[in-house]
């Protein structure tokens, strides 16, 4: 492995080749990016902690084969059920019909939300290291009723410069389970992302967004009925997410006869060790998705 990747220089060339562009969807503005292989299918990203960076390399892996959308989640509501209405705003107004869901860490509850939301919109769907609702990480968001706005508040009055610090060494913790060189690269992408000190009014959003999680209603197998044969769930093997979490969500599309897998590495895998689960991905698009 080339010990010499730096992530800030590979999203600099990314936005470099394609530059985030601005969407007013009734009245609010965000920015996104969509490219890739012109009439392809559409793969339609949703991240965690509002770090869209994290889908670099998946959007060049795919960008000769498929069409991609990337965007910055909006931040005039932390309602989940409200921002998947703002994402099928904004499909509609890019004239887009037809999506494959890919989501991440809480994105992958975001995919689940809006697969649920839109079925007729949805042709597969890809989940990483994530969860689903029916987990010990979103009922414990019930226990923090009261803790929960005395954080907003401290990260509301604390400086940026200095809260994005402290979150750089928060996501320290994030990488131990990697190699040297793969921690070396994950820490250019934190500080790629927090560099941009805009970013703590997203990540205070995220912080919110993630609260709010205790208000959704359980996924049920019926949901995702529509999906059969076509989710691929993918598991790490040392993710921050529990093993008891990891089951709940595995239990709930194995019905579905999705395909369940593990992968190596961490929670943040997915950045650092991309080309093996894009790997697997590509499998699963060519043999379940694209077949029909």
């Amino acid at each position: 492995m080339n010990q010499t990747r730096n992530f800030r220089t590979e999203y600099e060339a990314f936005v470099q080749k394609y530059p985030y562009k601005t969407i007013d969807v009734n009245g609010i503005k965000v920015r996104y990016q969509y490219g890739g292989k012109e009439d392809a299918p559409i793969l339609l990203f949703f991240h965690g902690l509002e770090m869209q960076e994290m889908w670099t390399a998946y959007a060049l892996h795919y960008e000769k084969d498929y069409r991609f959308l990337n965007y910055e989640y909006p931040l005039h509501t932390a309602s989940i059920d409200k921002q998947m209405e703002f994402a099928y705003a904004l499909l509609q107004k890019l004239s887009i019909s037809r999506v494959i869901l890919i989501g991440a860490s809480d994105g992958g509850i975001h995919a689940q939300m809006f697969a649920k939301k839109y079925p007729a919109m949805v042709q597969g769907m890809i989940l990483m290291t994530t969860l689903t609702l029916d987990s010990d990480y979103c009922r414990h968001f019930k226990k923090e009723w009261l803790t929960c706005p005395i954080l907003l508040t401290t990260l509301r009055l604390t400086p940026a410069k200095k809260e994005m610090q402290l979150l750089l060494k928060k996501c320290d913790g994030f990488l131990t389970c990697e190699s040297p060189e793969d921690q070396a690269y994950g820490k250019t992408f934190y500080e790629t992302v927090a560099s941009d000190l805009h970013y703590k009014e997203k990540f205070i959003h995220s912080v919110k967004a993630v609260n709010e999680l205790k208000r959704c209603k359980l996924f049920t197998e019926s949901d995702f009925a529509y999906l059969r044969g076509k989710v691929q769930v993918l598991l790490p093997d040392h993710d921050m997410f529990t093993k008891e979490d990891q089951d709940r969500l595995a239990a709930l599309f194995r019905p579905l006869d999705a395909q369940i897998l593990s992968v190596p590495s961490g929670h943040v895998g997915f950045i650092v060790q991309a080309d093996a689960y894009l790997e697997k991905m590509d499998a699963f698009l060519e043999s379940h998705i694209l077949k029909d």
